[in-house]
């Protein structure tokens, strides 16, 4: 198990948490295939491109939404299972880029990426928006840590 607390006010996490679970809603509403096959002509590589993905989605987002439900998580505890780890990296990277795409648009990558967003942000939901971001990222990257 890897268990660790977030460095954020939990003032912050409580206002972003509507936040993740409506880009979570999101994510699982568009399915993931915006990656699109790369043998588009072939019908059978489609159909177990399409399979393999809805069935990797559903993994990674289970094992995120452990997390998001565990009560401890609104305190900014948490507590990831060993075997569910890269379950929760790709279901957070996935979470980002949604985030990135429907609130995050008025921010360019390299700005986004440097912290840089002080003029970027011009209203509240942005900013909520840009605090979710970060907050997954932080999560991501004491995870990966603690795997290396």
């Amino acid at each position: 198990m890897i268990d660790f607390q977030l460095q954020i006010d939990s003032r912050i996490l409580q206002a972003i948490l509507p936040k993740l679970e409506k880009t979570f809603a999101l994510a699982c509403k568009t399915g993931g295939f915006s990656y699109s096959c790369p043998n588009p002509l072939d019908d059978d590589f489609v159909e177990a491109w399409e399979v393999g993905l809805k069935q990797d989605f559903s993994q990674d987002r289970k094992a995120l939404a452990r997390l998001f439900r565990n009560p401890k998580f609104k305190h900014g505890f948490i507590e990831v299972p060993d075997d569910e780890v890269e379950e929760v990296l790709r279901c957070l990277t996935e979470l980002r880029l949604t985030l990135r795409e429907h609130s995050l648009g008025e921010l360019s990558d390299e700005d986004l990426e440097k912290g840089d967003v002080e003029n970027g942000l011009d209203n509240s939901s942005s900013r909520i928006a840009y605090f979710a971001y970060l907050v997954m990222a932080e999560i991501q990257e004491v995870l990966i840590s603690k795997i290396s």
